[in-house]
């Protein structure tokens, strides 16, 4: 594992976002049904999109506040 199997580009803004746990993986799918994304995690992936969120969301509004 540890790959990439491709390279994309998403925006996420004031959308919905839900998800479904599926056996081993976490599946979001963001924005509405058949015009969104769909985003799959392990639960290694998922614990590091959240620490690494979380930094980038801190360092965002520090940004914002000219912090």
């Amino acid at each position: 594992m540890g790959e990439v199997s491709m390279g994309t580009w998403v925006k996420v803004d004031d959308c919905p976002i839900h998800y479904t746990v599926c056996h081993d993986v976490i599946e979001f799918e963001l924005g509405g049904w058949g015009s969104g994304v769909e985003l799959v995690a392990t639960e290694a992936g998922l614990t590091n999109l959240l620490q690494r969120g979380a930094e980038a969301l801190t360092a965002l509004r520090g940004e914002q506040h000219g912090a």
